[in-house]
């Protein structure tokens, strides 16, 4: 339960999923929190959400992959409260689709949202936290889609978000010498309604969840909670690693399907 008290966050695409979780989580535990989110209705919703339970926060909405979006945000934030301490660049989309059937808009449009606006964050939180005493705490939304082919998803997103983890370590070298920590988480399966909408009905449902070591998929609040530690003192001395949140699938190696009947 660490506390956040006098701390200044900023977590984007945060009107929902793992992004909202995030945003509670922090603002209960203290913190200010900037919620920023491309649907300005929804990151009011949560902006009031957290109000109402006692919370400090601000909306602001607006297109994270918009050339000089981030960089304005983040130091209009940092102006106005005088640092910037903690940000989780959680934005992302995918979706189905085979590299075959993938046009270059929809590959450029999968890149700069789920890289090229990590990046932007990444950058400008280096640029505050840097001259600030203190230094702050970076948590990138990186993915097992990364770690491995995940069949059916589309392949700007794997790629994407692979590219994330490695940006994380990157960016944590750099800033480490200012005080900096930078770290990603890597879900698996999070039930959320981009997730549920992505299976598709119950029974695939089922049939993904027997293939989890746990039998169960996390909830958005399974990856706030980590993401929370990341960004916390607890976790003063780890930089630079992206740590998988998945159920088990990732220490599970699938075998081919047994023809023989033995």
């Amino acid at each position: 339960m660490t506390d956040f008290t006098n701390k200044v966050a900023i977590v984007t695409g945060a009107a929902s999923g793992i992004g909202r979780a995030t945003a509670l989580l922090l603002a209960s535990r203290g913190a200010h929190v900037v919620v920023n989110d491309l649907s300005a209705d929804g990151a009011a919703a949560v902006e009031a959400e957290i109000s109402a339970l006692g919370g400090s926060a601000e909306s602001a909405a607006g297109d994270v992959t918009q050339t000089g979006f981030i960089d304005s945000l983040f130091d209009d934030v940092a102006a106005r409260h005088g640092h910037l301490d903690v940000v989780h660049n959680n934005v992302g989309f995918g979706g189905r689709s085979a590299i075959v059937d993938l046009t270059d808009d929809e590959w450029n449009r999968g890149i700069a949202g789920n890289l090229t606006a990590t990046f932007a964050g990444v950058r400008a939180s280096l640029r505050i936290m840097r001259e600030q005493e203190g230094g702050g705490a970076i948590v990138n939304t990186s993915s097992m889609s990364g770690y491995a082919k995940i069949p059916g998803v589309t392949p700007y997103y794997g790629t994407a978000k692979a590219a994330v983890l490695h940006l994380t370590r990157e960016a944590a070298v750099e800033g480490g010498a200012y005080g900096v920590r930078v770290n990603a988480v890597l879900p698996g399966a999070v039930r959320t309604p981009a997730f549920e909408g992505y299976i598709g009905s119950d029974e695939a449902m089922r049939a993904y969840l027997s293939e989890i070591p746990l039998r169960r998929m996390a909830e958005p609040d399974d990856i706030a909670r980590l993401v929370a530690f990341l960004a916390s003192d607890d976790a003063a001395v780890i930089t630079g690693i992206g740590v998988p949140i998945d159920g088990g699938w990732s220490a599970l190696l699938p075998q081919p399907a047994d023809r023989t009947g033995a």
